[in-house]
């Protein structure tokens, strides 16, 4: 019998890392940098802690949706490293 995580349950951690990225990138948008520190490392937590992170080269899911969201959230986590990299210059 096998059993799944939590943590490797795609539906979960892709629609978490997704919200993650809207609360970080809104954050910046309004100007509160404290809290987007705080999603930083919400965003980094849950990119380490998801077991099988198609990010990382893990198996993408089945469903078309969730494959989208993947490569979404693949995306957003380069726009999101460029701009901590950013920030680190201004």
């Amino acid at each position: 019998m096998k059993t799944k995580s939590i943590l490797s349950n795609h539906v979960v951690m892709l629609t978490a890392l997704f919200l993650a990225f809207m609360g970080y990138f809104l954050s910046i948008y309004r100007g509160n940098t404290n809290i987007a520190s705080n999603y930083s490392g919400l965003i980094i937590a849950a990119s380490c802690l998801y077991s099988v992170n198609p990010i990382f080269g893990g198996e993408l899911p089945e469903n078309k949706v969730l494959r989208l969201l993947a490569r979404l959230n693949g995306l957003l986590l380069v726009v999101w490293f460029v701009i901590i990299i950013a920030q680190l210059f201004l």
